[in-house]
């Protein structure tokens, strides 16, 4: 479960700047809550702004460190927007709950190298437990604080010395250690990487890989997404998956292609190859086969299935969202976060909010959904907590992204009809569109 995350000097992202899931004083939707020892944590939350507000660069963050983590390596980026900030590293700090744990992990990135990497087990409102925190000099060099009783052997030191003189300045501690056998501190790390790591991350582009291995492996996700396409009046019935000789259905002007395929499979004896969303190249007794998915739609029949490409964009994205969606609320597996930018892209606002409302009603949601979007219409005390909606505006004179929640908002009732006031900019996030009128349009076409 994500608790907090700071980043500064990233994108418009000027001084250090906090997103966090802790509740606000408020008490409805107790299956929103996942409860911690003494700590409330969401499980949902809604980021609202105008456009160039800063909300996706929050997600664009967040992909930053994963993709650091992923690669072990600080991964270079544009500097920032910031003249203030010239000279100065970006900051990533993240804070989470895993295995009964709760770690804060931060890093500090220069021009593409690391000039501060930590890692704490967070004890809030207490003082947290160093695991290792590594300082580098403008020389390069590493020198790394470990928690002694993280390192007690003798081979732990020697190792521990090693990784000092050899870990470069843009690769990161955390990866190196998680695939090494250095006692306690490397399961520590490894428990990090791979929280890091199982964070979903999801663009308006973003295609869901492993969608139809799911369909095949899964009855019960199978099942699950033929039930929710169905409620949600899409038109499909049922949901079918035909397979073909993978030569025969690209044809010998392709051959060159599937023959790499082929090559591709037979080394992995055990994997399939991935061509798109809808399709996969597998082997079944030693032959090539291409699995398809099709989708039958009411009053149509079997005889006249419809690929995904002939799906509206709405349809195909609402496809997309199911293993998610079976993730958060079915999945007996270990949770994860959702991070969606731009959660209506192609849907409809009336789908995206039964959506949306199916699993703000759920009484266990697994996991965690966070996400940014301009549809108002789903800014809806009877489906979020005012601690869940959060709202993203450019500070005018710095021009650095700000963030505020509605629960900080005075006077918020459970009856405030609050998509009225968003409108009406009662709550910032929103653009300005008062200039317009002085627009005088006519002038642009006579020139």
């Amino acid at each position: 479960m994500l608790l907090r995350y700071n980043i500064s000097n990233f994108l418009s992202f000027n001084n250090s700047t906090e997103f966090n899931l802790f509740t606000g004083d408020f008490r409805r939707f107790d299956n929103h809550v996942h409860k911690y020892k003494n700590i409330d944590i969401l499980k949902l939350s809604a980021i609202y702004g105008a456009n160039a507000s800063g909300k996706s660069n929050l997600v664009d963050s967040l992909d930053y460190l994963r993709s650091c983590v992923m690669e072990g390596k600080a991964i270079k980026f544009e500097s920032s927007i910031f003249k203030s900030n010239k000279g100065k590293p970006s900051s990533f700090e993240i804070e989470f709950l895993t295995n009964e744990k709760i770690y804060i992990y931060g890093v500090k990135v220069y021009k593409g190298e690391i000039i501060n990497e930590y890692l704490y087990n967070s004890n809030i409102g207490k003082e947290d437990k160093l695991i290792f925190d590594r300082t580098v000099s403008k020389k390069g060099v590493s020198k790394i604080d470990i928690n002694e009783s993280l390192v007690k052997t003798q081979k732990s030191k020697i190792l521990k010395e090693h990784y000092e003189k050899k870990v470069k300045s843009e690769e990161l501690f955390l990866s190196e250690i998680s695939e090494i056998e250095l006692g306690k501190l490397s399961v520590e790390a490894e428990i990090v990487t791979d929280w890091i790591l199982s964070m979903q991350i999801i663009f308006p582009n973003s295609k869901p890989k492993y969608l139809l291995t799911e369909l095949m492996d899964k009855n019960s996700f199978m099942d699950f997404t033929k039930d929710m396409l169905c409620s949600f009046d899409t038109g499909i019935k049922d949901l079918h998956i035909k397979s073909f000789d993978l030569k025969k259905y690209f044809g010998e002007d392709d051959k060159d292609f599937t023959d790499e395929i082929i090559s591709e499979l037979e080394k992995n004896l055990d994997s399939n190859v991935h061509l798109g969303v809808d399709m996969i190249a597998t082997l079944e007794n030693k032959k090539a086969i291409l699995k398809k998915l099709y989708i039958e739609h009411t009053g149509f029949g079997v005889d006249n299935l419809f690929s995904l490409s002939e799906e509206s964009d709405g349809t195909k994205r609402l496809i997309e969202f199911m293993s998610m969606l079976y993730s958060l609320i079915v999945s007996d597996e270990s949770p994860s976060v959702f991070v969606i930018d731009e959660i209506g892209r192609s849907i409809h606002p009336s789908l995206l909010k039964g959506f949306l409302t199916k699993l703000s009603s759920e009484k266990d949601i697994k996991g965690q959904l966070i996400f940014t979007t301009h549809e108002s219409n789903l800014l809806d005390l009877n489906m979020l907590r005012p601690d869940e909606i959060w709202f993203a505006e450019k500070n005018k004179k710095t021009g650095n992204t700000e963030f505020k929640t509605l629960a900080e908002f005075k006077k918020i009732r459970t009856d405030l009809d609050i998509r009225k006031g968003y409108l009406n900019r009662r709550f910032g996030g929103i653009p300005m569109l008062a200039n317009f009128e002085d627009l005088n349009w006519t002038e642009y076409a006579s020139n």
